[in-house]
């Protein structure tokens, strides 16, 4: 699972329900850190672990799961939250979760209705829907998807993706049953596209989520599934959440349905998109695990290790600024991976990072490429910073930039896209 806190405040707030609650490892760190709050507050008071009162207070007063939510006072504290950067407020939040981990299906049901009939804003609202669509989906899948059917389609809030993960967690518990349901709904028309390419990215969402568990009971089925799914949506499926988040134990079953499915390339970028997600939590040594587990192909290895490197970088710059320190340790393991990317990864990693204003401005991005390049000598750091970076807003530097590139046709190219 990915900490919270490599992303920034209000895309947190919004997968909070999914990631926080749905995750049981989750609930156990939170509940081990709470635990570990209440016996130092205890200590300090002189009161017993366990008791956040003197002895003779506590019992006299109701349990904080018994009184009633003020959805409204919860919603300005996302507001308050997304104004103050999260900081003060993400514990407050987390606790919260606890709170709504321990509401029963129907209660949060309930509380789903009420929220509903609230005066508050759309943006409040479908934050607490999301966090509740989390546990409501763990607890109870079943009723999550025949109770809010009527939202599949409701991608504006973020329900479908939620009630996506619903039939998952279903398909966990019963893979037969929510089959014949989902077959149902798709049969009726529920998730008919109106695109003129006739592709539905939630009829995907749900594909993804259903298939990645089929993958985990039954490969032959999997398989079946997904060779009944127009080709050119496959790569969407099985690049879904729920693949890029399975156990390690799947991987090479995944791999297997990967190169058995889809076209060349596209398997490449999917089996890629992996190794990103593993070197978002700070580690290449789990992306070298992976490569070697599923036994990647020299084109794998080095298409693997580009997007590994570069979803390493751009996690450091969700963290805060991205310093050379966090570069140059991309740089050295690339190197032992694809040592001939190097250079290029390390422009377009860096122009990713510039994509986040608050986090660095551009003119300390291109600085950074600069400095990459002048100590390489590769035009190809100052070609992929450009072609990464949002350069729309700084024509003028960017333009300047492309003129240090010593290639004439290198520097020209570069100079036509910056007209």
């Amino acid at each position: 699972m990915k900490p919270l806190l490599l992303i920034p405040p209000v895309i947190a707030l919004a997968i909070a329900g999914t990631v926080l609650l749905s995750q049981r490892n989750s609930i156990s760190a939170l509940e081990e850190e709470t635990d570990i709050l209440r016996t130092r507050i205890a200590s300090a008071r002189g009161t017993p672990a366990g008791s956040d009162a003197p002895a003779g207070t506590r019992a006299n007063q109701p349990s904080a799961e018994k009184k009633g939510i003020d959805w409204k006072e919860i919603a300005a504290g996302f507001t308050d939250m997304q104004r103050n950067g999260g900081v003060n407020d993400m514990r407050k939040m987390m606790s919260f979760q606890r709170r709504l981990q321990a509401m029963s299906a129907e209660e949060i049901v309930s509380a789903l209705e009420e929220i509903q009939a609230l005066e508050i804003g759309d943006e409040e609202r479908q934050m607490l829907e999301m966090m509740l669509f989390g546990p409501l989906s763990e607890k109870d899948p079943e009723l999550a998807l025949t109770r809010f059917s009527g939202r599949l389609k409701d991608e504006q809030s973020g329900a479908s993706w939620q009630l996506a993960n619903a039939l998952g967690q279903w398909a966990k518990k019963d893979l037969t049953a929510a089959t014949a349901w989902f077959d149902k709904e798709i049969a009726a028309g529920t998730f008919e596209s109106k695109s003129l390419d006739g592709k539905s990215r939630i009829l995907n969402q749900f594909e993804s989520q259903l298939i990645s568990q089929m993958l985990s009971s039954d490969f032959e089925k999997a398989t079946e599934r997904l060779a009944s799914i127009p080709v050119d949506q496959r790569s969407e499926i099985l690049g879904g959440y729920s693949f890029q988040n399975q156990k390690t134990e799947e991987d090479v079953a995944y791999a297997r349905l990967v190169r058995s499915s889809l076209k060349p390339e596209e398997q490449l970028d999917v089996l890629s998109q992996r190794a990103a997600n593993q070197a978002r939590e700070g580690d290449f040594k789990k992306v070298d695990e992976y490569m070697d587990r599923i036994e990647a192909t020299p084109e794998e290895r080095v298409a693997s290790a580009n997007k590994a490197a570069e979803g390493f970088v751009q996690s450091k710059g969700w963290q805060g600024k991205l310093t050379t320190t966090d570069v140059d340790e991309m740089r050295e393991w690339l190197g032992t991976q694809a040592p001939d990317a190097v250079d290029k990864v390390t422009g377009e990693s860096i122009g990713s990072a510039s994509r986040n204003g608050e986090q660095m401005k551009f003119s300390e991005a291109s600085a950074m490429a600069v400095k990459y390049h002048e100590s390489s000598g590769n035009d190809d750091v100052l070609v992929g910073f450009l072609d990464k970076s949002s350069t729309w807003e700084h024509k003028d530097e960017a333009r300047e930039l492309a003129g240090k590139i010593s290639d004439p046709a290198k520097r020209e190219e570069a100079l036509k896209k910056l007209k």
